[in-house]
C-alpha cells in the first residue's frame, strides 16, 4: 500500500474524497486527513508519504505553497492539486511545482480514479527500479545516486564541469548489468528534466526531442552521444543566461601558466617553476592563479593530470604505470590513490569499464 495524504480546508470535501473512493482497492492507505498545508508539512516531518491530494486554496499554507516546499524536500512524492478556479496563474504555478495532475472542482471521481491508477503504476515501476538498483550493492547504490545528482547539477551550471562529473559515473554504468544501466540512464535524464523544467519549459521540450533522437548502436557510442547532449544543453543554458558561464581566464600571465602546465604535464615541476616562467613571485602567482581560476594551483594541476590520464585510457592505453608517468606521477601507487579519490574508481576499474563497453 502507498501512503496518501488528503488535505482540504472544507470538511465535507475531505469526507467526500475519503468515502467516495475505495482507496485500499486502488492500492493506497490514507495516512492522514488534514485541513491545511501547514499540517501537511508538519506531518511529513514525522512520517513518510507517497502522494498528496490537496486543495489549492487553504487558510494558512496553500496547496501550491506546500507543493513547492514538498518538491524541494520530498522529491519522490506525487502531488495532485484540486481547484475551484480556472485561472491560468494557478495552472502555470502547478507546472512550475511539477505537480502530477491538476483537477478542477466539482471533482470528477472517475477521472480521479484514473489519475490514481496511473500514479500507482508509476510507483510500482519506481519500486521495482529501487529493488533492482539495490541489488547492485548498497554502497554502489548510494554512490551512483550521488553521482547522478552531481552530473545533473554540473550540466545545469552547478559545481564542476559536466565532463569530469560524468567521467566518474561512467565506469559504474559500464560495469553494471544492462538492466541496471538502463535504470541509471533513466534516473539521470529524469533528474535533468525535473530541474530543467523549472528553468525553461521550452528548452525542456527541446531536450526531450533530442533525447528521442539518440541512437544507442553500442554502449560506448551511446555514452558519447549523451555527453554531447549534455554539452549542447549547457551551451543553451549559458547563451540564454539561465546559468552563469564559468569564469574565463582573462589574466595573460595565468593563461601562459595554464599553457605551461598543459605542455609540461609529464614533467616534475612546482608552482615556483611556473611562477618563474611567467615572471611573478611565487606568493603573488599563487594569489593571482586562485583569483582567476577559482581553484588553487594544486587542485588545478591534479584535475588536469587526472583528465589527461583518462584521455590516455580512452584512447586505448592500458598500462597504468605508463599513464601515471605520462601525466607527471612517478609513484604509481600514489597516482592510483589520487585517481580513485577524484574519479571514484581505480584506473584498472576504469579500464575494465572501457573494455566492457567495447565487447
Amino acid at each position: 500500500m502507498y501512503r496518501l495524504i488528503i488535505a482540504d480546508d472544507e470538511p465535507l470535501i475531505r469526507a467526500g474524497l475519503y468515502y467516495r473512493n475505495d482507496w485500499k482497492q486502488m492500492g493506497f492507505e490514507v495516512a492522514a486527513m488534514l485541513e491545511d498545508g501547514s499540517d501537511v508539512l508538519k506531518f511529513l516531518e514525522e512520517e513518510r508519504a507517497d502522494v498528496l491530494l490537496t486543495d489549492i486554496c487553504m487558510y494558512q499554507v496553500s496547496g501550491l505553497e506546500a507543493a513547492a516546499l514538498i518538491r524541494e524536500k520530498y522529491p519522490w512524492m506525487k502531488i495532485v492539486l484540486l481547484s475551484g478556479y480556472r485561472e491560468f496563474e494557478y495552472a502555470r504555478e502547478a507546472i512550475r511545482c511539477q505537480v502530477y495532475e491538476y483537477l478542477l472542482k466539482p471533482i470528477d471521481y472517475e477521472k480521479l480514479k484514473t489519475v490514481f491508477a496511473n500514479i500507482k503504476k508509476e510507483l510500482d515501476e519506481i519500486s521495482q527500479e529501487e529493488t533492482l538498483l539495490r541489488s547492485f550493492g548498497e554502497g554502489e547504490y548510494d554512490q551512483v545516486l550521488t553521482l547522478i545528482k552531481s552530473v545533473a547539477g554540473s550540466v545545469l551550471g552547478e559545481g564542476e564541469e559536466a565532463w569530469i562529473a560524468y567521467a566518474r559515473l561512467k565506469p559504474m554504468m559500464l560495469n553494471a548489468p544492462p538492466e541496471i544501466r538502463e535504470v541509471l540512464v533513466k534516473r539521470l535524464l529524469e533528474q535533468l528534466r525535473s530541474k530543467l523544467v523549472l528553468k525553461d519549459p521550452k528548452l525542456e521540450e527541446a531536450f526531450a526531442t533530442r533525447l528521442k533522437e539518440l541512437q544507442p548502436s553500442d554502449t560506448e557510442d551511446f555514452h558519447r552521444q549523451l555527453l554531447g547532449l549534455f554539452s549542447w544543453l549547457n551551451d543553451e543554458l549559458v547563451s540564454g543566461n539561465l546559468v552563469t558561464a564559468r569564469k574565463p581566464v582573462v589574466d595573460d600571465c595565468i593563461t601562459k601558466a595554464c599553457s605551461y602546465i598543459n605542455n609540461h604535464l609529464g614533467e616534475d615541476f612546482t608552482y615556483r617553476d611556473v611562477a618563474e616562467f611567467v615572471h611573478l613571485s611565487p606568493r603573488h602567482f599563487i594569489r593571482r592563479f586562485r583569483s582567476e581560476m577559482n581553484e588553487t594551483f594544486t587542485d588545478y594541476l591534479v584535475r588536469i593530470r587526472i583528465e589527461g590520464a583518462m584521455r590516455l585510457m580512452d584512447e586505448g592505453q592500458t598500462d597504468a604505470a605508463y599513464v601515471s608517468a605520462e601525466v607527471g606521477y612517478r609513484d604509481d601507487k600514489y597516482f592510483q590513490q589520487i585517481f580513485k579519490k577524484r574519479v571514484g574508481c581505480t584506473p584498472r576499474e576504469y579500464q575494465r569499464g572501457k573494455q566492457g563497453a567495447a565487447q
